[in-house]
């Protein structure tokens, strides 16, 4: 299995998302036997290769939208993405076949940008974070990783469905990624709409693909 692994970053053939790959990704054998050749041949090599790949290209975040139709009125969906130029995709498609989960795609409004994502709270939680305890990142996203998986595990046991839960969920995301800046939301914000209603929440969906 891991010498199948090797060759996504060489040909790209066990992927699902083959129509994604650009036509460059092997312009020649002599390129593709040399691409072979510095792919990690160590299993343990490959999940640190791909753990520091992440450090740097990688991005652990919980966005938090308006959704009318939730019980809070809004909706938690972390997310793992790793980002890649469009002409050098290999990476990111062996992320996917590592993990076994997830797609790729292109990022919205960065046509030259591609993206792995992975939604799902169940891939995430039993795949993502297995993964980058086996094979931890160190430096300051090891720091935005615990907090990640603390949203995780507490949207798996559904602590969002009361508004103390909701709150502290959506605490601990604002404390990542430069403590909420550049977000569309305040903290403020999303507490004030929170604090409007007594009710406990019943229900607050979580966006999350099966994927």
């Amino acid at each position: 299995m891991y010498l199948e692994l090797v060759k996504v970053l060489t040909f790209g053939l066990i992927s699902d998302n083959t129509e994604l790959m650009p036509n460059n990704l092997t312009d020649n054998a002599a390129s593709a036997d040399n691409q072979q050749e510095r792919v990690p041949k160590n299993k343990d090599n490959l999940g640190f290769y791909l753990s520091g790949f992440a450090d740097g290209e990688g991005c652990f975040c919980v966005p938090i939208r308006k959704h009318p139709t939730s019980g809070s009125g809004w909706i938690i969906s972390p997310l793992f993405e790793v980002f890649q130029h469009k002409d050098n995709p290999e990476v990111i498609f062996l992320f996917k076949e590592v993990l076994g989960c997830g797609f790729i795609t292109y990022k919205s409004g960065s046509p030259n940008c591609m993206v792995y994502v992975v939604a799902s709270i169940r891939n995430l939680l039993d795949k993502v974070i297995p993964f980058f305890e086996t094979y931890p990142i160190i430096g300051q996203k090891y720091k935005e990783f615990i907090r990640f998986k603390e949203v995780v595990e507490m949207l798996s046991r559904k602590e969002h469905r009361t508004t103390l839960g909701f709150k502290k969920i959506v605490q601990t995301a604002f404390e990542m990624n430069q403590r909420g800046k550049g977000r569309k939301h305040t903290l403020e914000e999303i507490f004030s709409t929170l604090d409007q209603s007594s009710e406990t929440i019943r229900r607050a969906p979580i966006q999350s693909g099966m994927i």
